[in-house]
């Protein structure tokens, strides 16, 4: 399958790559960062992240991004790709496929029985009239995007699973219906979802993991959720509604370079958009929005965020609650304020995806939006009110990580305020504990009792070496595992992304490296190993030593690792002799001279 399966397009729907020299380049998919650190290598088909560490080929990748175990990756490859797949005898058979499998078939079974209903039963010819003439939608619409009806009817789709085999297990964990915990027969089994419009709501690879579903007057009066105008899938094996935007398996096809995403409030608002051709709207899941949905936006690095949200009270504070985490994630929204009483849907309806036009001309940012809820709109603010709205611009300054956008962002605020920006400035730092102000680096011949101390110096030398004596840093390189280096600590994050980018012939001076700098942290070691003045007579002895000492430290820690796994008393004693060897692989590998060679 490796050699069937192109590895950036596995990882293309996770990552927005580009190409950098015999590889690709993207945002880590494993954590939150502003520079790319993740790289693939399609011609060696491995893949390999220097901000957490993770790498390793198609299957592991598949494995960490799908919580999958190992045959659920290769299943999940097999059916995406097209690939046919035959077991060994002894292999699992139909009835042992994944239940995460399972339930995705659940799912989609359910999505297309639910569709076939609205399109073609009399019981939901009232519903097709209310999706015409009330919400404005064609057929067509309903067509390309699956919406659905749900029949009121309390077993029916529990029946449809009975003659598709499939099992209760499944059922019970999709999430489609309600049951006690221990029941195994089909008939009993009742829907979740009855007499309501169904939207179905896919992942990043476009399948079917949950469905809202609007309440409709065919809802049944005995429906637990009756009085609920939208209910929503709850969560499941494979839906997190905090992880997952509406919209984002289209949206991501559409975003071109230097594009924006549009955030609306609801599922149907975004079908509307897309209706109008503004293909790029998502939507969070009937719930603020967290922190795992802006990082799944980072990943495919957009220019902005434009976010367009209901013109009542309810809209305005939900759009405030996305500033500060915006904000830490370093995404640019753009506040398109709609007028009172007037929904997205509303504008879109009336003037298409021009009425946004008028709105992009007036966006705000965060940070003047905050200002504007804030102060008053009918007279000018007191002195009170201008100390009062800098204190909370100075609450959202901190979760910025960056120096310069901190001071821009506080001399828009000044300007909208009309105060002396030096004067905020001030009052700014007077602000900011030190704690935040101010995180340096421990000199490397600081005192610790930290055990990890010698490491932390030698990975600190290291880099101080890399950067001051550039002669070295192509050989440092090649001779560097990145599995030896410590990525928790930041001068083992900044190291490993200054030697991966010269493995990949990307860095060829000291300047290009302030662009691989996330944090204020990163640069503020930057500015100290730039800064400091170290006697070295033999550099290349140096780094020799320095590498010494981290490769030495690695296994050293290897060694007790696998040595507590040893003591595991509930090992087999095939499995302690298999790491009984390893160890003492490693002893041996220690007691040797150790030659990095360095030129």
């Amino acid at each position: 399958m490796k050699h069937q399966v192109n590895l950036v397009d596995v990882i293309s729907p996770y990552v927005q790559l580009k190409r950098a020299g015999r590889s690709w380049k993207g945002l880590s998919p494993f954590t939150q960062e502003k520079t790319p650190s993740f790289y693939v290598h399609p011609d060696r088909g491995f893949f390999k992240c220097f901000s957490t560490g993770e790498g390793g080929d198609l299957f592991s990748f598949v494995m960490k991004m799908e919580n999958l175990e190992f045959i659920e990756a290769v299943e999940f490859l097999a059916q995406k790709f097209n690939i046919n797949l035959e077991y060994e005898a002894g292999g699992p058979s139909k009835n042992d496929l994944s239940l995460r499998k399972q339930i995705f078939a659940v799912n989609d079974l359910a999505a297309n029985w639910f569709h076939h209903q609205f399109i073609h039963s009399d019981e939901a010819a009232p519903v097709r009239q209310y999706w015409n003439d009330q919400r404005g939608f064609d057929n067509a619409t309903a067509e390309t995007y699956k919406v659905g009806y749900a029949p009121a009817a309390l077993n029916a789709l529990a029946l449809l699973c009975q003659k598709k085999e499939i099992s209760t297990e499944a059922m019970h964990q999709s999430g489609l219906f309600y049951a006690y915990d221990n029941e195994k027969d089909h008939q009993r089994f009742k829907s979740r979802f009855r007499g309501r419009l169904m939207i179905p709501i896919r992942d990043v690879q476009g399948r079917v993991v949950a469905f809202t579903a609007r309440q409709l007057p065919q809802t049944p009066k005995d429906d637990p959720a009756r009085e609920a105008k939208y209910v929503n899938s709850p969560e499941t094996p494979i839906f997190n509604k905090g992880r997952i935007l509406f919209g984002m398996d289209h949206a991501r096809k559409h975003l071109k370079e230097d594009s924006s995403f549009l955030l609306v409030e609801g599922q149907l608002d975004a079908i509307r958009c897309w209706s109008v051709g503004l293909h790029t709207a998502i939507a969070p899941q009937g719930t603020a929005l967290t922190e795992q949905q802006l990082h799944l936006l980072r990943r495919y690095d957009p220019k902005s965020v434009e976010c367009l949200l209901d013109g009542d009270r309810a809209g305005r504070k939900a759009a405030l609650r996305s500033v500060p985490l915006a904000l830490k994630a370093d995404l640019d929204f753009h506040f398109l304020l709609l007028p009172e009483k007037m929904d997205p849907d509303d504008l879109l309806r009336e003037h298409g995806a021009e009425g946004l036009d008028s709105l992009r001309k007036d966006a705000l940012n965060g940070i003047e939006l905050t200002l504007k809820e804030t102060l008053p709109t009918d007279r000018a603010p007191s002195t009170h009110e201008k100390t009062a709205a800098l204190r909370q611009v100075f609450e959202l300054l901190q979760h910025i990580p960056s120096l310069v956008a901190r001071e821009d962002y506080l001399s828009q605020a000044a300007r909208q305020l009309r105060v002396d920006p030096e004067a905020a400035l001030r009052d700014f730092r007077k602000f900011i504990p030190k704690t935040l102000a101010s995180t340096p680096q421990p000199a490397p011949n600081a005192e610790s009792n930290s055990s990890d101390r010698l490491l932390t110096q030698a990975t600190w030398e290291l880099l101080w070496l890399v950067y001051h004596h550039t002669e070295y840093a192509q050989a440092v390189a090649n001779a560097t595992d990145f599995e030896w280096l410590d990525t928790q600590s930041p001068a083992g994050r900044i190291l490993g992304r200054i030697l991966a980018e010269i493995q990949e012939g990307l860095l060829d001076n000291n300047q290009a490296i302030e662009s691989l700098l996330d944090t204020n942290e990163d640069r503020q070691i930057l500015a100290e190993i730039s800064l400091r003045e170290l006697e070295v007579e033999q550099p290349a002895r140096q780094i020799h030593d320095c590498l010494k000492t981290v490769f030495r430290n690695h296994l050293q820690k290897l060694k007790q690792e696998l040595e507590q796994k040893v003591a595991n008393i509930d090992l087999s004693e095939e499995n302690r002799l298999q790491l009984m060897r390893k160890v003492r692989t490693i002893r041996e590998t220690l007691s040797k001279p150790i030659d990095f060679q360095i030129k």
